[in-house]
């Protein structure tokens, strides 16, 4: 069982990226079936997570030809402590909803990541629910840039510079605290496990909400800076995603 840590709080996003690993008994229907009447809905009820958004990437296809991971669906939370007491660590995993053994671990890889909100912007629309359009941009900084000048430059320019482009709402921005996968969640939750290590996605991430489908805006590449960064960083990380669902308050850090 994974030992609480007393870090992790304050507000942000319990982020989980997935794919169908099973295609040929678990289709798309019944993993959105089970998402929405059975696990998210089991979630909301919770005291400590009371929203939940489903996306779908525009690229569907190509990622899951590459075996990445085009769905995403994420919780945001006024206190992330939430996620390390009994009650979370108590939501469902197996359900009857599900094929052969009912576990979502057998079934489909589950990359989870526990994010801090680092700043949000004033929604250009003023409404508090996520847009249509979510591109996604995460960087963990190379050994030549510290941790401290990243923040800097997503606060000070790349934001910025999402904000200046057509159909722009507005964008809340992340620091990563812990993130696991299927190996560390079935040991969060009592199952058989394996010793696979834990994931180590990028350090930092920017939810740029959009009011259509678009394009990811290569602008937010082309500064010296950006290329900097761009050039040293240990990964990158770009996706364009498109709002499946919306369930529960619909709460989005207004």
């Amino acid at each position: 069982m994974a030992i609480p840590n007393p870090m992790i709080k304050g507000p942000g996003l319990l982020y989980v990226q997935s794919r169908i690993e099973r295609q040929d008994v678990l289709d798309e229907e019944t993993f959105f079936k089970w998402y929405d009447e059975d696990h998210i809905s089991e979630i909301v009820d919770t005291p400590g997570m009371k929203s939940a958004f489903r996306y779908r990437a525009v690229d569907f296809e190509e990622r899951n030809k590459k075996k990445e991971k085009p769905y995403l669906a994420f919780y945001p939370m006024q206190d992330m402590a939430f996620t390390q007491g009994d009650e979370f660590r108590n939501i469902k995993v197996k359900s009857p909803l599900l094929p052969e053994t009912g576990i979502i671990y057998d079934l489909a890889e589950m990359d989870v990541r526990y994010l801090s909100l680092v700043q949000k912007t004033e929604p250009m629309d003023n409404t508090n629910s996520p847009s249509s359009c979510l591109v996604v941009f995460g960087i963990e900084p190379g050994p030549d840039v510290s941790d401290e000048e990243a923040e800097k430059w997503f606060k000070e320019e790349h934001i910025p510079r999402a904000g200046a482009l057509e159909g722009y709402i507005r964008t809340t921005f992340y620091h990563l605290q812990y993130a696991r996968t299927n190996a560390q969640s079935r040991a969060l939750k009592g199952l058989p496990t394996t010793d696979a290590p834990a994931p180590e996605p990028p350090t930092f991430l920017a939810l740029h909400e959009f009011g259509g489908v678009v394009d990811f805006p290569t602008e937010l590449d082309s500064t010296p800076n950006a290329q900097k960064m761009l050039r040293g960083a240990k990964q990158v990380e770009r996706v364009v995603y498109r709002l499946a669902k919306g369930l529960g308050t619909q709460w989005f850090f207004n």
